[in-house]
Formats: C-alpha cells, structure tokens, sequence
C-alpha cells in the first residue's frame, strides 16, 4: 500500500525560531570528480529546499554525534543545519553539515529527530514550515524521521509535498500529478522491503528548470549523467550500506564553484573543503571494507579574488595550493589555506634575518660582526660543515635572501641557533613555524611555515612592530632587488601592471610613473624532494608589497603582505609554471584598484 504523506503549505506570517544548536571539530577528503568554478553569487534553484546561496559564511560539518551534541554545536556556534542524515538508528547518531544562521543565510528553522509522520506533519503545521532535509529509518515497525526545516514564508515561501513509504513508481507518479521536481530523496529499509522518503516543490514559475533523479546508480554512472545532462548535483545518498550505489538528485548546472566526491574518508573530505575554498551542501556517510567513507556536495565558499586565484593554481598542478593577501593595518582581502602547514625551502629563511635583526636591535649583534663562510656541496644544495673563511653578517644576510645562498644561510643559523630562531617565531606570533633542518638539506624533519604566520611576519615588519626603522631599512636592503632577481617576481609585477593598466586605459608614461613606485620586499623557495622512488614539488613566497595610490592628488602608498604555495606536486613543470602565473596574482586586485584612478596624479 502506498503510505502517504502530502502536505501543501502556503505562505503564512508566523516566523520561525531556532528549536536546537550544535556542533564540534571538522574532520577533514579526496576529490573525485569536480566541476568549474565561477564568482560567488546567490540565486534560486528550483531543485534545492532553499536558495543557493554561495555568499561566503562560517560552515561546519560533522559526523558520529548524538542529538545532544549536534544541540550544542548548532548553540556554539550559532548555526543551522543544511544537511542531516541519521548514520545510526539505536542509538540515534547524526551526520551533519550547517552555516551560520545570520547575514542572507538567516532563517527561521527547525529539526527533529524521533518523531512518527504524524508527529512531523504537526510540528509543519504548527511551524508553518516545510522540509530541507528529511532522514527516514525504521525502528521495531514503526518508521521514524530526523528532519530539518524553515519556515515557509517571505522569500523561502513555496507549495510543496512530502511523501513516505514509497517506491520509485509512486514516487515518480506524484511527480507528474503535482507537476513536481524533488528536494529531497531518500531510501530506508522497512520490513516489506527498501522505500523511500521523498519532498517535492512545483517545477513551474521561477522554480522551473531541467532536473533529473536517479536511484541505485553506480559512481561512474552517476559521472556520466552530470557530464550527459551538463548538471549540478543538489543530493547525495548511498543507496546501500557499502556505498556502491547512490541515489541523487540533479538540476541544470548554474554556473558555480562546485564539486562532488564519494568514497573518501574525514580526512580527504576536509582537505578538499580547504583547498576548494568551498562548504558542504550535502554529506552522507557509508561504510566500506571497515572504513568510514563519505559523499557529498560542496559549493564555492570563497570571496571573487579567493575564487579566481584557487581556480587558477588548481587548474595549474595536482599539489596542494594556497595563497594569501592582506592590506597591512586592514582586512584579509584574499585567503586560501592560509593556516595549512607547507615545506617552504628557501621561503622560511625570511625568518632566520628577522631573527638576526632582532638581535641586532637588541645589541646582542653586529652586522659587522664575523661569521664563517662554509665550503660549498660537491654535489646537492645541503650546506656543509668545512669552514673556508669568515665574513661580516650583514654580508651573509645579504647572501642568503638575495641570492638564496644555503652556505651562508647554514652560516646565520649556527651563528644564533636553531632553539632561539624559533624561539623567535613564537614570540612575534608565528604558532604554526619551524625551523627543523638547515634550508638545502630537505629534512629528514620538514621545516613548515603557514601563509598566516609569513604574512604576520611581514606586516610586523612592513608596521614597525617587531623591527626598528633602521633595522627594518637594513633587511629590505639585503631582499631580493627590484630589478633583475632570479625570481622573476619584479618582471612579473611590472607585467600585470601594464596588463591592468592597459585595460584602463592609462599612458605608457602614466604605467611607467606607476610601476617607479611598486615596491616589493619577499623570499621565495623551491625544492624537489625525492625518496621511495619518487619526487615530489614545493615551491612558494610571500612578502611585503608598497602599492602606490593617488589619493586627492597626491602618490601615496598602501602596504600589503601577500604569498602563495605549492606543496607536495608530483609534476615539475607543471609545478613550475603554476608557480610562476601565480606568484604575483594576489597582489592583482589592489594594483587594480589602485590604477583606477592613478591618472589623477599622472595622467
């Protein structure tokens, strides 16, 4: 017999309020199949219970909770739930994902969990709300339901149906008769067999759009039907315990960052969520072979210079990537993975001067005292041990930032010491460094150094904070110069000057004036790192930049802190040639802003 629940609910005035909070840690997963990314924007989607909404927001995600835990997490963090799936009946444990409810993700909302149908049809009713996510399972005979939702007025207001206890052929039915699409589609087992749980909205209006639903289909056949249908996938089930099968729910695609994965564990999950830059839509998670796997769907969560820069360093390389601006004295303008640990090669020996200058001011040190100047590697870049010589410090500093020198940069380490170095670190807030092994050497134990801390740096630096003027002077003195470093950042900066220039529409003399003022103090590192048969790429920099600006008519200057990563590449030239169209791209956007109205002051 066909259960059936079916409800139409128009739009009323009473508003709705958060029944229950929770959350707690993220566990980080591994890609396999993605789609191109685009700009954030927010839209309506006919196939989604609400609008998609890809403004970017605070989004968590976690899994083997209990009802009381999910509670206060949503309390923490002041969130709701945008994905609920019971992973456990007896006792009851919950898969999650929720944003926080403010900004333009604000809602009225509501979730349940241990209620019958006619429990639930009442709690819509006395809510005048409708369902976003509906979890269905079957206890003792009798079926239960966890269930999220929002309040069905203003903007979020839709008619809509719901439906439980049925098959594919019922459900399919009353898809015609309500002239529908689905939301929400979900399989359950009961005891005369699997039946799913299903909620519908009418396909007409603004709502309408070309969508598909499939049942029991494999990964591979489900890669097929989003290629086939050039659509975004809305909903994620496995349609079975090992998640050999899925259930989901499609739409034409929109024209946003979005990706889909199976299979993958916590861990690859949350690595692919920081590298996209994105939040979960939808998770579910299965067992397979006694691992603890998941699918789901995750959306761009990134501001429009995050997007463009993550897009373009993911298209470049298959290593893990990041990037990183920030308006010194001002806002983060641009970050992706800027807390993720990196092995920076040569990029960290910034650190090692700021510790020398440090001392320096101090009038601990010289830089005209003595230091040894080490015998150069027959082979390999790992400094040796056999002492040539002496030579001033300021003169080994030199060395290692401008030519990147790993003998003199060997030479500053013994000088001061590995402990007082990070020492150092700590103290100017850099939590996330180390200094392990001697730049060159490659390890055993990697040296790591995170965007966040490198930019710290800097802006300490660029602000007077942690050095003093002459001290500061002196550093910038001894960075790689503005013209001609083995970097190519310089020949870069002035490439995307005329580029943004140009479009502008500035004189050659105007972009000339523009580019006298550009000014830019920065390490940049690379290795290639080898062991069990095969090589690995890691490449990256980060420093200061002075951007010139005319304000009132008059040059002035805006200081950022900027860099990027690449971390663990398994191709060099592919490596290589991210490196260098991205080096400078986070500084794109302020050049950008700034040339706008550069010809006030040179026209």
């Amino acid at each position: 017999m066909f259960n059936l629940r079916s409800r139409l609910l128009s739009a009323l005035a009473l508003a709705g309020v958060t029944f229950s909070s929770a959350c707690g840690p993220v566990e980080p997963m591994e890609g396999i199949d993605t789609s191109a990314a685009a700009e954030p924007a927010q839209r309506e989607d006919a196939a989604l219970g609400e609008s998609l909404n890809t403004t970017p927001t605070a989004a968590w995600w976690y899994y083997g909770q209990t009802p009381e835990q999910v509670s206060d997490l949503l309390s923490a963090n002041g969130a709701r739930l945008v994905s609920l799936q019971v992973e456990q009946e007896s006792p009851l444990r919950f898969t999650v994902a929720m944003v926080k409810n403010s900004g333009s993700y604000a809602k009225g909302w509501w979730w349940y969990h241990g209620v019958t149908g006619s429990q639930l049809s009442s709690y819509l009713s006395t809510n005048n709300a409708r369902l976003v996510s509906l979890s269905p399972y079957e206890l003792n005979g009798t079926t239960y339901f966890a269930a999220v939702m929002i309040s069905n007025t203003g903007a979020d207001a839709k008619g809509w149906w719901w439906y439980y206890g049925a098959t594919p052929a019922q459900i399919s039915t009353a898809l015609q008769q309500n002239n529908a699409r689905l939301v929400d589609f979900e399989s359950y087992s009961t005891s005369a067999g699997t039946r799913y749980a299903a909620v519908m909205i009418p396909n007409t209006g603004s709502d309408a759009r070309a969508w598909w639903w499939y049942y029991g289909v494999t990964g591979s056949q489900l890669s097929s039907y989003l290629s086939q249908n050039n659509a975004f996938l809305t909903n994620i089930e496995p349609a079975d315990a090992s998640g050999s099968t899925f259930n989901v729910i499609m739409e034409q695609n929109p024209g946003i960052g979005w990706w889909w994965y199976y299979g993958v564990t916590s861990s690859q999950l949350g690595d692919k969520l920081s590298q996209n830059g994105a939040r979960l839509l939808d998770v579910k998670t299965y067992w397979s072979g006694g691992v603890r796997r998941f699918a789901a769907v995750m959306v761009n969560n990134s501001n429009a210079a995050t997007t463009r820069i993550g897009e373009l360093m993911r298209d470049g390389t298959d290593g893990a990537t990041g990037h990183y601006l920030k308006q010194v004295g001002g806002s983060v303008q641009a970050a992706l993975q800027d807390t993720r640990a990196f092995e920076p090669a040569s990029t960290i020996k910034a650190l090692i001067a700021l510790h020398a200058m440090r001392e320096v001011d101090a009038g601990r040190a010289s830089l005209n005292q003595l230091v040894n100047v080490y015998a150069p590697p027959a082979s390999g870049s790992c400094p040796t041990s056999t002492v040539t010589g002496s030579e001033t410090l300021g003169d080994a500093i030199y060395r290692m930032l401008e030519f990147s020198d790993n003998q003199r940069t060997r030479a500053v380490i013994d000088e001061f010491g590995f402990a007082p170095i990070n020492q150092t670190a700590d103290t100017v807030g850099m939590a996330s460094t180390q200094l392990n092994h001697y730049p060159g050497c490659g390890g055993p134990v990697a040296n790591v150094l995170t965007l966040a801390d490198a930019g710290r740096m800097y802006e300490g630096i660029a602000n007077g904070t942690l050095l003093s003027a002459s001290s500061r002077t002196a550093l910038y003195q001894r960075m790689p110069e503005q013209a001609g470093d083995f970097t190519g950042i310089r020949s870069a900066l002035m490439t995307l000057v005329d580029q943004e220039g140009a479009s502008l529409g500035l004189s050659a003399s105007a972009r000339s004036q523009y580019k006298s003022r550009l000014i830019t103090h920065y390490k940049a590192g690379g290795y290639t790192l080898c062991g069990s048969g095969s090589c690995l790429e890691y490449r990256s920099v980060a420093g200061a930049a002075e951007v010139p600006r005319c304000t009132l008519g008059v040059p002035v200057t805006q200081n950022y802190v900027w860099g990027i990563f690449i971390n663990g590449a398994s191709n060099k030239a592919a490596a290589d040639s991210t490196f260098t169209n991205s080096k400078v791209e986070p500084l794109r956007e302020p050049i950008r802003a700034a040339l706008s109205n550069w010809s006030a002051c040179y026209p």
